[in-house]
């Protein structure tokens, strides 16, 4: 016969997987449809009931900072396995602007509203996760010496803005990678201007 305490780690079990497949749907259904969309095509897309997402989710904002949460434990992840490697910081800025083109209504439509305080509580995270990164690709001299985390946010907003107004998945992607591209160069060091001795 089964114990009690077998059923509950099963059950914990049961439910960390539920909230992982809502989370995982949320974000296809939110790229796709946009943050408006209804919770039932997100119970659909996830295979679960209703009273199972409310049970989760009470809201769009809980379920969005939930896929933000999602999207910065994984790139916390993708930090630690860079380890102390230079090239971390880069690495870490392009994932972050994959994550930002797959979700990128997600965060403004939190801003607006009442998602506002569970994005402010993952800034010290977000804080950590590039501090480190930067200053090691600062003394490798990957990028500018004088580049701060507030250039990258600068840089990241900047990046957001290309998105506002674009609504196909392709597109967005094109663009992304094109303003990263431009905007990287910025990023840089730049090389020494050397003055061609003069003809005679």
């Amino acid at each position: 016969m089964e114990s009690q305490t077998e059923k509950r780690p099963a059950r914990r079990r049961d439910a960390e997987e539920n909230r992982a497949r809502i989370v995982a749907a949320a974000r296809e259904v939110y790229a796709s449809a946009g943050f408006d969309a209804p919770f039932d095509a997100i119970a659909r897309h996830a295979g679960v009931g209703r009273a199972t997402l409310y049970r989760n989710f009470p809201d769009r904002y809980a379920l969005g900072a939930a896929i933000v949460e999602d999207d910065l434990g994984t790139l916390e992840a993708l930090a630690r396995e860079h380890g102390d490697r230079p090239d971390a910081f880069m690495a870490l800025l392009s994932a972050i602007v994959e994550r930002h083109t797959e979700t990128h209504a997600l965060v403004p439509a939190l801003l607006r509203g009442p998602g506002e305080p569970a994005l402010q509580a993952l800034v010290p995270r977000v804080t950590r996760l590039l501090t480190v990164p930067l200053r090691r690709a600062r003394t490798a001299g990957l990028v500018r010496d004088d580049l701060t985390l507030a250039d990258v946010i600068d840089v990241l907003t900047m990046l957001a803005a290309v998105l506002a107004d674009d609504g196909t998945g392709r597109s967005r992607e094109r663009r992304m990678a094109r303003a990263l591209e431009l905007l990287i160069h910025g990023l840089v060091p730049r090389e020494p201007v050397h003055s061609h001795p003069s003809r005679r």
